[in-house]
């Protein structure tokens, strides 16, 4: 039966158990989590699990309310299953993964990725209820029983999957980032501001000057640039976040700025970065993973967005603010710049306007400044 021959409610009263579908990216799993708060609250007594990639999974796992965290290596067994030697353990691990979702005996999935691969997960699930937001890609309504209509106009990704907890009897009253953590986490974090030097009274400023897609760059020469002039307007001590991968960045950093920062980049994992943003003063970020986890749990921020659209994607809440310049090509929504002038959009933002944005937030943030021992 297809989504179009639906149109009732989901009869929640013969839902007891839930499977979430929202496999990446980090951001868009912190967009998610209100909804899962919410539903949570609403239906205390469900089973609910969340079906999520690798690059996420971390983020998940230890969840105080999620019943199960379903691990999907997708992108890894893409790469493994052309090479001979791996690919007979990574089909192996997909068809572990798929029996997996179907032992778990469903009677609802909600997918709200609305791709292709969510609705094969979809598919795989076999539950009776399969619902998903309106305007899926791919083909994907094709395996829902129930779309969700969203409003016209655009609409942020937090409040898109609110409106299929809505479609699911839940009022959203609170829009709850419940974030995982550990006993330690806190103490791992507080290590690293020691280690960087970093006193009861110093103003920490964190920069996370990498993102996944190209265009999304600002530029590390203004990064540096920007973290030079805000340590000594404010006598900040600056760190440089960001995993593994970002490292070869971050030392670029270090040769650039004097003084050099302090690189925390690929010495956190996700719970220790969130321990780490909970006591900083300020992050000034490009659109990435960290932006989000830092605008979830109140961290001041200045967000730089050029290719992406900030009314969908931007900071959730009041602490932060967006830099964007309003140019006839942005946001485009592409991984690779199409235009002459690269990045155009994002090299129109000046280095003294992120200065001043920054300037704003510590001046005010700063008289009432207690410390960087946070829970």
């Amino acid at each position: 039966m297809t989504a179009t021959s639906w149109t009732d409610p989901v009869p929640m009263d013969q839902v007891r158990r839930i499977l979430i579908i929202k496999p990446s990216s980090l951001g868009d799993v912190v967009h998610a989590l209100p909804f899962l708060s919410s539903l949570r609250h609403r239906y205390p007594d469900r089973y609910i699990a969340w079906l999520v990639e690798e690059e996420a999974a971390e983020l998940l796992l230890g969840h105080p309310l999620l019943d199960r965290v379903i691990v999907s290596g997708r992108k890894r067994w893409g790469l493994e299953i052309r090479t001979p030697s791996r690919g007979s353990a990574a089909l192996r691990q997909i068809a572990a993964l798929i029996a997996e979702i179907r032992e778990g005996r469903y009677d609802l999935v909600v997918d709200l990725q609305g791709l292709l691969k969510s609705a094969l997960m979809v598919i795989c699930a076999g539950a009776r209820f399969r619902v998903g937001l309106a305007g899926g890609r791919e083909g994907s309504g094709r395996a829902l029983t129930h779309v969700v209509p969203l409003p016209p106009g655009p609409l942020h990704a937090v409040d898109r999957y609110l409106e299929a907890a809505r479609f699911l009897g839940v009022d959203p009253l609170s829009k709850a980032f419940v974030l995982p953590s550990r006993p330690d986490d806190g103490m791992k974090a507080d290590a690293l501001l020691a280690e960087a030097g970093v006193g009861p009274t110093t103003p920490v400023i964190a920069l996370n000057p990498q993102a996944r897609w190209p265009t999304k760059l600002w530029g590390e020469e203004q990064f540096a640039q920007a973290g030079e002039i805000l340590a000594r307007r404010h006598g900040a001590k600056i760190v440089v976040i960001g995993s593994s991968l970002d490292l070869p960045a971050a030392r670029r950093l270090v040769r650039r700025m004097s003084p050099p920062p302090f690189v925390a980049a690929g010495r956190t994992d996700l719970k220790v970065l969130i321990a780490l943003l909970k006591r900083i003063d300020l992050l000034v970020t490009v659109d990435s993973g960290p932006m989000h986890l830092a605008a979830a749990i109140g961290t001041p921020l200045v967000a730089l967005f050029g290719p992406t659209d900030p009314r969908l994607v931007g900071p959730y809440g009041g602490s932060g603010v967006v830099l964007r310049v309003p140019l006839p090509c942005s946001p485009c929504s592409k991984r690779r710049c199409v235009i002459e002038a690269d990045r155009l959009c994002m090299r129109s933002i000046s280095v003294e306007q992120v200065v001043d944005a920054a300037s704003t937030f510590l001046t005010t943030g700063l008289a009432c400044r207690t410390g960087h021992n946070l829970s």
